[in-house]
């Protein structure tokens, strides 16, 4: 558990997405949930030997199931945008681990089956404030890795958790990305806004100026690139060939290999359908 501010947690080490919390008297405020139950009993034993009371909000920062399968063990209220909502509604209320190849980190996780979704019952739809007696947070919705996409902002301490708005170290999802809109919330994270705070990604904790202009590079490539192939009849072949070629920019292990390249061909492919099927073109400042 890495510590940020007095009151301010990070964790990359479980399966799944970065968790964070906010340890205020009044409550406990948790970013996402560590994906497996034994991890997210753990989390909640370490912030509870740092001080954590026992009241609990969990923000949802999208709807992957990464962060948000293990919010049951969790035991708390849960706030999170609407969209999030609207996309937990569509899956079957127990969780069932079939396979599946979209690079997700629960497909290499086991022991998942069998729990079940919890729906937020707290939501928004462009920004809410959390007011804590003289402590205030401020969620907001961020679209881009995802319709549903949030960052929760600590104005006070000059900290924010963007989600996957960034991935340190890891490729990003792009199945459901807008990647103009992601492109306009990097721009906004490395603006004047956000000067001196600092950033937690949704994958890999704590990330710079460089990380955002990686990051911004990436997603200008990728689009270029699946542009490029629009028109040619190889263009799932190629996507295939761009995944590789890409994977290897990460240099994983060999256990990970073959998930950053699932994650990669399955996002590309799903976002080149969208994006470009049918002769549809697409331009990106």
């Amino acid at each position: 558990m890495k510590k940020l501010k007095a009151n301010i947690y990070y964790e990359t080490s479980y399966s799944g997405a970065t968790v964070g919390a906010l340890l205020l008297p009044q409550a406990a405020v948790l970013v996402d949930a560590p994906l497996q139950p034994e991890q997210g009993r753990q989390w909640l034993a370490d912030l509870k030997g740092a001080g954590a009371v026992g009241r609990r909000l969990v923000v949802n920062l999208d709807a992957h199931p990464d962060r948000t399968l293990g919010v049951q063990t969790l035991e708390a209220q849960v706030l999170a945008h609407r969209e999030v909502v609207r996309q937990i509604r569509r899956r079957a209320a127990i969780f069932k681990a079939l396979k599946q190849e979209s690079g997700a980190e629960w497909e290499e996780t086991p022991g998942l089956s069998g729990l079940r979704w919890i729906l937020p019952r707290l939501t928004f739809a462009e920004q809410i404030a959390l007011n804590f007696g003289p402590d205030s947070l401020r969620l907001e919705h961020r679209p881009g890795p995802n319709p549903g996409a949030s960052w929760l902002v600590a104005p006070e301490e000059k900290v924010v958790f963007v989600g996957d708005t960034l991935t340190l170290g890891e490729p990003p999802f792009l199945a459901h990305a807008d990647i103009e809109t992601w492109l306009e919330q990097l721009d906004a994270l490395s603006g004047r806004a956000f000067k001196d705070y600092t950033i937690i990604a949704g994958r890999g904790g704590k990330a710079g100026a460089t990380d955002i202009s990686a990051m911004r590079r990436l997603l200008k490539d990728v689009h270029g690139r699946l542009q490029r192939l629009a028109k040619k009849k190889t263009a799932e072949d190629e996507i295939e060939k761009l995944a590789a070629k890409l994977t290897e920019k990460y240099r994983p292990t060999v256990r990970r290999q073959l998930l950053f390249e699932q994650r990669l061909r399955h996002g590309m492919l799903a976002y080149f359908a969208r994006q470009f099927g049918s002769g549809k073109v697409r331009q990106v400042a």
